[in-house]
């Protein structure tokens, strides 16, 4: 048995801070330790960093390895992002102390094997080398397969009525005609033919309809006649939805109902809500099935209504200030605005704080 390999006393090792106040500081060390922390005894001294304590942790080596240990009670050492107390160190791991971060990176270890002296072996004598003896009695088989009587020697006779020793574990162990590896399956010209025509039989029946399906299948194939019957009915329709397309278009009725919409929209886009909503709805007297008139008729009633009670609110705000003239000017929209609905309550208000707004901008004036 081998004796374990012997390895060096001590290892060098390489440091790099890359992170910190001393980043870039590179140092070889061949001493198997080194001590790091802020005070000038330590061997790998970080003095601008004011996290580090001043002895903080120590590299030490144990065997082929090397530890880090945290001396510092109050700060922490980080290994690859976890904090530790006593860590194994690999090729790469970044120490982390304070706001310094060090990459670690060690020598191979130098491994001087030792050998072993050899044990002396005792001279063993030669083995001899048996020859096989054929039995006697027994005589040579030829390459028939049939044992071969020699000259002189008489087969013993075996009484009547007993099977002969051996005759009996012969044919048993002969298999049967027609068993496994026999019969016509062992052909396998005929096996080939035998796997196309069951492969035959299961696609005619996976491929062929039934007949009280095809008779349900509203979609079963129909002949060329029907088909193109089918398309020239499909061409008359289509004539004639373009005919009555084309009326539709060219009428007079369709014309003003696209005047009245160009109308609408332009004064929706330039806030003039009431005469839009006029225009829309003119459009869907003569076309009740327009569906952008009858978006762009609700919008415009919704942003109308929107406006009268903004002015409203306006009116009402600068009332309490005393402007009276902006007072009177919000009042003079709503009233304009709902011109055509004076029984609305909206447009009762407005006019009521419109006369004093007025009677108080013209005592002032006087």
């Amino acid at each position: 048995m081998g004796a374990a390999p012997k390895v060096k006393d001590t290892l060098k090792f390489d440091i790099e801070v890359i992170k910190g106040p001393h980043s870039g500081l590179r140092l070889s060390f061949t001493g198997g330790a080194a001590k790091i922390g802020r005070g000038p005894e330590n061997d790998i001294v970080l003095a601008n960093d004011p996290r580090i304590s001043r002895q903080h942790a120590e590299i030490r080596q144990r065997g082929n390895e090397f530890l880090i240990v945290n001396l510092s009670q109050k700060n922490f050492v980080m290994l690859n992002g976890e904090s530790v107390q006593s860590e194994i160190l690999n090729k790469g791991s970044v120490i982390q102390v304070g706001d310094s971060e060090i990459r670690f990176t060690p020598e191979a270890a130098v491994v001087e094997p030792v050998i072993p002296a050899m044990p002396s072996v005792p001279d063993v004598p030669p083995v001899p080398v048996l020859k096989p003896m054929a039995p006697q009695g027994i005589p040579n088989m030829p390459a028939a397969g049939r044992p071969q009587v020699p000259t002189g020697h008489v087969r013993p006779q075996m009484p009547m009525g007993q099977p002969q020793p051996g005759a009996n574990q012969y044919r048993q162990a002969r298999p049967a005609a027609g068993a496994a590896g026999g019969g016509l399956l062992s052909n396998p010209r005929v096996r080939f033919y035998a796997i196309v025509a069951v492969l035959g039989l299961v696609a005619w029946f996976l491929l062929s309809p039934s007949k009280k399906g095809a008779a349900k299948d509203p979609n079963a194939f129909r002949s060329s006649a029907i088909s193109m019957q089918d398309v020239s009915d499909a061409e008359k329709r289509t004539e004639e939805l373009r005919a009555i397309k084309k009326e539709k278009y060219d009428s007079v009725q369709y014309k003003r109902a696209q005047e009245n919409f160009i109308r609408g929209f332009r004064d929706f886009q330039q806030g003039q809500y009431a005469r839009a909503r006029e225009s829309f709805q003119v459009v869907l007297n003569l076309d009740p099935e327009n569906e952008l008139a009858k978006r762009y008729y609700h919008l415009s009633k919704i942003k109308f209504d929107e406006l009268v009670k903004f002015n409203l609110i306006q009116g009402a705000r600068y009332r309490e200030k005393k402007n009276w003239r902006m007072c009177q000017s919000n009042y003079s929209n709503v009233i304009t605005m709902l011109q055509s609905r004076r029984d609305d309550p909206s447009y009762k208000e407005a006019k009521q704080f419109y006369e004093e707004c007025t009677l108080n901008l013209e005592g002032g004036r006087l």
